[in-house]
Order: C-alpha cells, then sequence, then structure tokens
C-alpha cells in the first residue's frame, strides 16, 4: 500500500485495508462526535443508558467505534459506575482463524474501480449506435410507405395526377360516345 493510499484510508489514527471500510470507519466516527455532543454534561446513568442501546443496536463495527466505546467505558468509571454495570464490548470479528502457518499478516488487494471516463464513452457509444438505428429504420419507413413524405412528395403527387387525369380522359371519352350515340351536338361543334 503506497503513502496516498495509506493516507485515504487512515481515519482517526487507523489504518484501514479497503475504501469501504475506511468510509465506515468516517461514519461511526461522526456518529460518535454527534453522541458526544449530546451526552456532554450529562449524568453518568445517560451515558450508561447511551453506551448500552449503541451496543444493542451495533452501532459500531470498526476499531474506530470500538476506542470510542473503550473510552466511554473509561469516563464512566470514573464517574462511579462499576466495571460489573458497564459490561464489555462485544466484538463480531474473529481473529485468530487457527492456521499456524500463517505467520504473516494477510495484504487485502483493493479493488480497482473501474474509470467513470471509460464507462462514460461506452454508453454513449451504445446510444449512438442505437439512434443511428433509428434514423436508418426511419428512413426505410418513410420510403417503402404509401404516403407522401418529404422524400417522395413530388413522384406520389405526379402518380396521383396521372391517374386522374386517365380517370377524366377515360370519361370524357365515354361521354363523347354517347353523344354521338344520341346525336347529341353543343354549341360550337
Amino acid at each position: 500500500m503506497d503513502k496516498e493510499q495509506e493516507l485515504l484510508f487512515t481515519v482517526n489514527g487507523f489504518i484501514f485495508g479497503s475504501e469501504q471500510d475506511a468510509e465506515l470507519a468516517k461514519q461511526e466516527l461522526n456518529t460518535a462526535k454527534y453522541i458526544e455532543k449530546k451526552i456532554d454534561n450529562k449524568s453518568p446513568a445517560t451515558m450508561l443508558a447511551i453506551y448500552k442501546a449503541s451496543i444493542d443496536k451495533k452501532m459500531f463495527r470498526t476499531p474506530v467505534g470500538y476506542a470510542y466505546l473503550h473510552d466511554l467505558q473509561k469516563r464512566m468509571a470514573l464517574n462511579g459506575i462499576s466495571g460489573a454495570e458497564i459490561g464489555g464490548i462485544p466484538l463480531y470479528q474473529i481473529f485468530n482463524n487457527h492456521h499456524e502457518d500463517e505467520k504473516a499478516p494477510r495484504v487485502i488487494k483493493v479493488k480497482k474501480k473501474k474509470d467513470p471516463l471509460k464507462r462514460r464513452n461506452t454508453l454513449l457509444t451504445i446510444i449512438n449506435i442505437i439512434l443511428v438505428l433509428l434514423v436508418i429504420a426511419m428512413f426505410a419507413i418513410s420510403v417503402s410507405g404509401d404516403r407522401p413524405t418529404v422524400l417522395n412528395y413530388r413522384r406520389t403527387i405526379e402518380n396521383e395526377y396521372s391517374s386522374w387525369k386517365q380517370q377524366l380522359d377515360e370519361r370524357e371519352k365515354a361521354i363523347r360516345e354517347k353523344e354521338r350515340e344520341l346525336d347529341i351536338v353543343y354549341g360550337n361543334e
């Protein structure tokens, strides 16, 4: 562990093996400071009640929290509360796993966080690909559709006009044939 990382993982004199443990210790340190503000100049009975509640609720799990509870024990003893009444601080970790061949301290590997810039670039690339596919789909729909669009409106209107013209010519032809059959003559003809 290099010096910079060691400083990052140090809380109240304790060096932690991971950033998560250091963050938990910082939270416990803030909790201890908050409790100190609340019990400042209070009676020993109030201190004992807060001490017991902290243990019951398992508020402290790091050495920073345990150090605060130990300090609280000392202060209560100085204020006349007996050691039997105070009780011990329960520890919820196993410190010795009974392996004789593990004389050296364990090295905790710190997981590296993924680079947020790389993650953001990957996300933006995926979004761009989706948008390009959507644009291609929109063009395909507009070209293959029957309704006139900006891309094919002229062709559609010309086709529509030519079909109307053809229908009108056919009707006009049918009307003229009928007029000839009935020998109807209009003004200029």
